[in-house]
């Protein structure tokens, strides 16, 4: 069940697509940013000339999802191969990123292009609305091309049955340190996805400094459950940070209609 926010227009922003391969290595390198007050997202763009985007930008994410159009586009297709990942906090949400060897094993095809996994991480409440409502959590599975042309797969989370997949991460979450080497587990990452692959796509940006644009947004119509112990760890974790939605300027967000097989 969706989870109406409370503090959505005030200002307690939001969080990371941080392990970008680059991405968060410029922002740490740049300045430091927060989720709240000063260095808070209505101030990211004034922080750092590169992260201009943050306030300037015409493509950028999280929006609210009030509307789709129908199209029928190519299937999601995921080669995520189960191993050993390494999970971290990086000071903004909490991290899992494949170590098992090569690293462009784990793959998802869009469009017919593929991009190679790199990690995931977490949002609480979700970024995404969907109709002026949150979900307690959203975890961002982020993928990227030879050429740097990065695509997201969104995952929605609400309250229901306990997630044996999900079991191995969050029992983690909370002693994992900065180092990825540090809090090892064994994760089956397409089982932590939804069974209905239906998506919602459109064209957006990282949803952190520095706020680039051409991410290729792909978000499940159909939310994972967890119980509430397993949501509360998350909260424990990280709770606000998530960026407030920003405008949609004309951007079209496409369901696919295509017959699942």
């Amino acid at each position: 069940m969706i989870k109406k926010s409370s503090n959505l227009r005030f200002g307690i922003a939001a969080a990371a697509i941080l392990a970008l391969a680059g991405a968060a290595t410029a922002a740490s390198a740049a300045a430091s940013w927060t989720y709240s007050g000063p260095t808070g997202a209505n101030h990211w763009g004034s922080l750092d000339a590169a992260y201009a985007k943050c306030a300037d930008g015409s493509a950028q994410t999280p929006i609210d999802i009030v509307k789709t159009k129908g199209k029928d586009l190519k299937n999601l297709s995921f080669n995520y191969v189960a191993g050993e990942a390494g999970i971290f906090n990086n000071g903004h949400t909490v991290e899992a990123e494949p170590l098992t060897a090569p690293a462009n094993t784990s793959a998802v095809t869009i469009d017919g292009t593929a991009y190679t996994f790199a990690q995931f991480h977490f949002h609480a409440p979700s970024e995404h609305e969907v109709n002026g409502m949150h979900y307690p959590v959203e975890v961002h599975f982020v993928n990227k091309t030879a050429d740097g042309k990065l695509a997201v797969v969104g995952v929605f989370i609400k309250r229901g049955a306990e997630n044996a997949a999900w079991k191995p991460f969050i029992d983690n979450m909370l002693k994992a340190d900065a180092s990825a080497e540090n809090t090892k587990a064994e994760l089956d990452w397409s089982a932590m996805l939804p069974a209905n692959k239906t998506t919602m796509r459109y064209t957006g940006s990282l949803t952190t400094p520095p706020c680039t644009e051409g991410v290729a947004w792909n978000i499940f119509t159909t939310p994972i459950e967890m119980s509430a112990a397993q949501i509360n760890t998350f909260l424990e974790a990280y709770s606000g940070n998530n960026r407030p939605v920003q405008p949609t300027n004309g951007r079209v967000v496409y369901l696919d209609t295509t017959p699942k097989k």
